[in-house]
């Protein structure tokens, strides 16, 4: 199924949360970016800034930090249904997979723009949820897009087949969300452009739509 999932980046808890608020009614999903300052120079908020805060989206961390399986309990704790991590700062991506399954959370493997396909196995993409790529550099919003991902794109596609999910993460707007999906991927994070819409409800409907 193809999907749009609105992207929050920020490092203040004040404006998560409003973001989120905002959100509500609007959108079903909600992907959340979590950095630790050590993958990238980049740091967001802590994560306990989610516990206790009511809301009704589904909830997606998007683990930019070292060694994501740490993260996995306290990703629980804040009622998360999928933590995706960066590949790049794992030691046991199939280790990863089966713990973060075995947690109830829905799992993601993320690989960097920089970074080959092949450093997932492909005997691994029946333990993922999905495998996001990304289309800038991983840690900083208002990148932009970078056309080498729709190779990358098609590689997994032909290695995976139909039953991979392929997000894409960066840079997204009308243009190359259609090549995107062209390429195979299904799932399309979105920032700067659904933020920057005034009207937030007519903007999600505007690129739902662009997709089906």
């Amino acid at each position: 199924m193809n999907e749009i999932i609105p992207t929050i980046l920020t490092k203040d808890p004040n404006e998560l949360r409003e973001k989120l608020l905002l959100l509500d009614g609007i959108v079903p999903k909600v992907q959340i970016d979590v950095i630790d300052g050590i993958f990238v120079g980049n740091k967001t908020f802590d994560l306990s800034a989610l516990k206790d805060f009511d809301h009704q989206l589904k909830t997606e961390l998007h683990l930019m930090v070292k060694d994501p399986l740490d993260w996995i309990n306290r990703s629980r704790d804040v009622l998360a249904d999928r933590i995706t991590g960066q590949i790049e700062m794992m030691s046991d991506l199939k280790f990863f997979l089966e713990e973060v399954a075995a947690s109830g959370m829905e799992v993601g493997l993320a690989i960097d723009l920089e970074t080959n396909i092949e450093k997932i196995p492909a005997d691994l993409y029946p333990l993922a949820d999905q495998v996001l790529l990304m289309a800038v550099k991983a840690g900083y919003s208002g990148q932009e897009f970078n056309p080498t991902v729709l190779d990358k794109i098609r590689g997994i596609r032909a290695i995976g087949g139909s039953l991979v999910q392929i997000g894409i993460d960066g840079g997204l707007n009308e243009g190359n969300i259609l090549k995107c999906k062209e390429a195979g991927a299904n799932v399309f994070y979105v920032g700067k452009t659904f933020w920057e819409a005034g009207d937030l409800k007519a903007r999600y409907e505007e690129l739902t739509a662009l997709i089906k």
